[in-house]
């Protein structure tokens, strides 16, 4: 090769390695661009850092089918999205229908498809998924990503408490509420008063009211169809109340113990006093004789805001059965009653709780941070106004002393109230919670406060305090072994009870029952279960939280709101 050709080639050499060298570093920047969040995959910050990059996940959320069509589906509504656009992460709903939740629940577990954050109010089941293994602990969670959260566990050091497992970790996530009436006891005044009747003080009084109300035409359209009373969901559960015990028809999570002498005891007593009750206001016929098909108590809710039931077991301040009741009936007239009082003494039905919790992070999930956003955000001010109030200027305006104001009711109904569910985390205290801070209540909300009124007045007094140790949610998870003892056992034992107040045969035939009752318990391994609480309360009652500490916490929360 001549020296000029051997020249040239070396030159195209050079050129070739400084076109190579040119685009490593192209590449080499471009590579770094995109590791900091740079070019069109991702934003950056005022300063030039790279932006976090947004999660994803799932939710589980209560399906009531009551979403108006002009608002979309329970998933895919103004709220979901109001979420999405204002949220920290994205969120894709999975809907669950309200009383069909567990068996939900259970189908996306076994699919491996349940949700990352799920919400479910059932204690029980909340001790269910938590012995399976199937929820994350959150004490690292919450302490090394959590603001909003941890600031109200520092508040109410109460959800802690309530949110700890038996390993000592935390795997619940709960939020402060008011200690209100839950259950109430409502009776129809306008017919006690036509019939030259008081309000009943005890069982023996109560029976005849009840009769009353069914035989003498309360409602004077001269025909027999009215009823005294309930006996289906939240009324059977307050008449067992009344007797003291926690034992109820509707529910395999029974609690029937109760303290003597400081020790934890089974109450065959108190279980035997209320069956031979709800026996007699079967006989007398006096309650719907096809209650036991009841069970959510919907078709005794039908006979109440239709006129034709005298005393009326109501979950929670609910205005719009009330109203609905004035609606068809304008000169009804409702008060709250005390329970009467038995020979076990004088006690109030389910009050709510002072902390409730609500949540749990499943175990399988894959992005645990940003749930933990989610978290932060659905407690705090932002997302619980929204949720709660809707859009100011849109749904509510703000009165001088910060209260929400809505600017259209109607417009607010179709709106705004089915998002209820999305607030399974909002706080229920302060300036705009409960009927008694609403701004310009409706007449049947003014109504209801006063009944609210009458509940506080009457159930509220620790005199006449809850039924039981604690409240459930503060009783241990039982381990898996016993809780299926136990579940199995009150099957049966329900079902001898519900075949016992609809066959008649008196006190003998209540007699056998309990003897029964007690040869199923003791043949499923219930002393096992006895003993489990009996040993618990012995060793944590100075820890735990038990009745008189719930009343300590609810005005705790009165001072703090």
């Amino acid at each position: 090769m001549t020296r000029k050709r051997l020249s040239a080639v070396r030159s195209v050499q050079k050129a070739k390695k400084a076109v190579y060298a040119a685009l490593a570093v192209t590449f080499a920047l471009a590579a770094a661009g995109c590791n900091n969040g740079g070019g069109s995959t991702s934003a950056e910050s005022k300063d030039g850092a790279a932006a976090e990059k947004r999660g994803s996940i799932t939710v589980s959320l209560y399906d009531r089918g009551k979403v108006p069509s002009a608002e979309g589906t329970m998933d895919n509504n103004r709220w979901t999205k109001w979420v999405n656009e204002n949220g920290p992460v994205d969120v894709k709903y999975v809907t669950v229908p309200r009383f069909e939740s567990l068996q939900k629940f259970n189908v996306l577990f076994a699919s491996r498809q349940a949700p990352d954050l799920i919400f479910e109010y059932d204690t029980a089941y909340q001790g269910q998924l938590y012995n399976q293994k199937q929820l994350m602990p959150l004490d690292d969670l919450i302490a090394q990503h959590s603001t909003e959260y941890k600031a109200l566990l520092e508040k109410y050091p109460a959800l802690k408490k309530a949110g700890t497992m038996e390993d000592g970790k935390t795997y619940l996530v709960g939020r402060p509420m008011e200690l209100a009436p839950q259950h109430y006891l409502l009776i129809r005044k306008d017919w006690l008063d036509k019939l030259g009747l008081d309000v009943p003080k005890t069982p023996e009084e109560f029976l005849a009211v009840a009769q009353a109300f069914t035989e003498k035409d309360p409602d004077g359209d001269g025909q027999a169809n009215t009823e005294g009373t309930g006996l289906s969901f939240v009324a059977g559960i307050i008449l067992n109340n009344m007797f003291g015990t926690g034992f109820t028809l509707f529910g395999e999570d029974q609690t029937p113990w109760v303290l003597e002498n400081d020790q934890v005891v089974h109450d065959w007593d108190r279980i035997r006093a209320s069956i031979a009750f709800q026996q007699k206001l079967y006989d007398a016929g006096v309650v719907d004789k096809d209650f036991v098909t009841d069970k959510n108590g919907e078709k005794q809710k039908q006979m109440w805001i239709s006129g034709k039931l005298g005393i009326y077991g109501s979950n929670g301040a609910d205005v719009s059965s009330y109203e609905t009741l004035k609606q068809n009936v304008p000169d009804a007239e409702v008060i709250a009653m005390a329970l009467p009082k038995t020979e076990f003494g004088s006690y109030s039905p389910t009050l709510s709780s002072p902390v409730q919790m609500t949540g749990m992070v499943n175990a399988s999930t894959k992005d645990p941070e940003s749930v933990m956003k989610m978290i932060d955000f659905m407690v705090s001010d932002k997302y619980t106004n929204t949720i709660q109030n809707g859009i100011e200027g849109v749904h509510y305006e703000k009165t001088s002393d910060g209260r929400a104001k809505a600017i259209d009711p109607e417009k607010n109904k179709t709106e705004l109230e089915y998002n209820r569910d999305m607030s399974m985390l909002t706080p229920l205290i302060g300036k705009n919670y409960g009927l008694k801070n609403k701004v310009n209540p409706t007449p049947a909300e003014q109504d209801y406060i006063k009944i609210y009124d009458e509940a506080v007045e009457a159930y509220m007094d620790p005199a006449r305090p809850m039924v039981g140790i604690t409240q459930r949610a503060y009783l241990p998870l039982l381990p898996q072994n016993l809780a299926t003892i136990n579940t199995n056992a009150n099957k049966t034992i329900l079902d001898m009870a519900m075949q016992t107040i609809v066959s008649g045969g008196g006190e003998a035939a209540v007699d056998k029952f309990i003897t029964d009752a007690q040869a199923v318990w003791d043949k499923a391994g219930g002393a096992q279960v006895d003993e489990f609480y009996a040993k618990w309360y012995a060793d944590k009652k100075d820890d735990a939280i038990l009745m008189s500490d719930i009343y300590e916490m609810g005005e705790q929360m009165k001072k703090e709101e």
